[in-house]
């Protein structure tokens, strides 16, 4: 197809010329990064937030199921959207309604008068929000760059904002530390109101050509399903996708509980252990982006994902703060590695015709992160966030096993050579 490209020429492809060649790409990237980042720092420190207010690790849970369950919601009906209309007034309209949460968190905590209802609400509603958001970044890419050099700028997107998942709470910790919560959330507010003003500038798209507008919103919906459904190695991709989300994603959202309760370390503790983290995934977005041939090694998903539920049962498993920082550094490489290649592999295996929904898809996956926090924060309150952490990576690599053996197309290698079109073209 058209918005694919081979592998050969992928890997000649220096790894910054999207960025210095389009400039609405560049537009859309570093805004990305601001927009990106801001949320995942205002996620880390609404843990911090809730601890502080409830002194309750099931609140800490709580509040992450708040922010994320959003996703399981909206994201499917976005990508439908997306694949309708204007992608940038989708993202600009959303974008605003992030800004205007983060003022509103801003004020409140200023005035000192936070409630806990009021950070569960905000939580929810920055999450809704961040359904359209994450959906129309990601699809955008493909309105603003040549198929010749998509595999590219796909790369270093997917790089770039899997990197803000790690990189933005890393952050978080050191601003509580040094500046306490308030000065942080401004911190995020700041940059979510330059993210939109910066989005502005991206040009106006049109909408996708056999989109399936005449389709009821179900049956768009359903038609994104069944071009996964029917292409197996899509399928297990997916599943892949979903997995570390449910069963090792969690760990972050208890690590305030860790560095209070665990290690004795504090919020300054906490902004080292996030740093770690957010180094690791910088280095680890980086070699992706920097080694386009890596997608193409044999199980590269299937072992990356099976690392980094090794790295955050052993991270689990320690009492000491040194080898806890090494361990974090490293879930935050691997976790980042696998993350990029899971998403440039879904974004060059579908036609644009039908990406908005397959991306919908791909977020709502993002959106079980709930259905793995929750329980985590139940457990933590019972019996401790290691514990708690460790028993879910085991679960979760129990599942990996299965999914290996299920799919087995996924011990070879990655491949994007066939490409899932949207039955509305199929039918044409």
């Amino acid at each position: 197809m058209s918005d694919t490209l081979d592998s050969t020429a992928a890997a000649s492809t220096p790894l910054l010329h999207s960025l210095r060649a389009y400039p609405a790409y560049r537009t859309l990237f570093n805004s990305t990064l601001a927009t990106n980042g801001a949320y995942w720092m205002w996620m880390m420190a609404g843990g911090w937030l809730a601890l502080d207010l409830t002194d309750s690790a099931f609140f800490v849970g709580l509040t992450g199921f708040a922010a994320g369950i959003p996703m399981l919601i909206f994201t499917l009906p976005a990508g439908v959207l997306l694949d309708r209309f204007d992608r940038r007034r989708i993202l600009l309209a959303a974008q605003a309604v992030v800004a205007v949460i983060s003022t509103i968190v801003v004020f409140l905590l200023f005035l000192d008068m936070m409630a806990p209802w009021h950070l569960l609400i905000a939580s929810f509603g920055a999450g809704t929000a961040m359904s359209f958001v994450f959906p129309a970044r990601n699809a955008l890419v493909a309105n603003l760059v040549p198929a010749k050099h998509l595999a590219n700028a796909i790369a270093l997107n997917s790089a770039g904002q899997n990197s803000t998942r790690v990189v933005g709470p890393a952050l978080a910790g050191p601003f509580i530390a040094a500046a306490g919560l308030p000065y942080t959330f401004l911190i995020c507010m700041v940059l979510q109101i330059a993210a939109m003003f910066v989005t502005v500038r991206l040009p106006t798209t049109l909408p996708v050509v056999g989109s399936g507008a005449r389709r009821t919103m179900w049956g768009s919906i359903g038609d994104g399903l069944r071009v996964i459904g029917r292409n197996r190695y899509l399928t297990g991709i997916f599943i892949l996708a979903a997995v570390p989300t449910v069963f090792f994603m969690s760990y972050s959202n208890l690590l305030p509980v860790f560095a209070r309760d665990v290690f004795g370390i504090g919020s300054v503790g906490l902004g080292f252990m996030m740093a770690m983290n957010g180094l690791g995934g910088v280095i680890g977005a980086l070699i992706v982006a920097g080694l386009p041939r890596l997608t193409n090694r044999p199980g590269v998903l299937l072992w990356t994902a099976t690392g980094f539920g090794l790295i955050i049962l052993g991270f689990a498993s320690v009492m000491a703060v040194f080898p806890a920082l090494v361990l974090i550094f490293l879930a935050g490489l691997v976790s980042a590695v696998y993350m990029a290649i899971n998403n440039t592999e879904i974004q060059l295996a579908v036609d644009d015709s039908v990406r908005g929904r397959v991306l919908g898809v791909y977020l709502f996956t993002w959106g079980l992160l709930p259905l793995g926090v929750l329980p985590a924060g139940i457990l933590a309150g019972r019996f401790g966030a290691p514990l708690a952490t460790s028993s879910m990576a085991m679960v979760g690599l129990v599942f990996i096993i299965v999914t290996m053996l299920r799919f087995p197309s996924l011990r070879g290698s990655a491949t994007s050579t066939v490409v899932a079109t949207s039955p509305e073209a199929q039918r044409s």
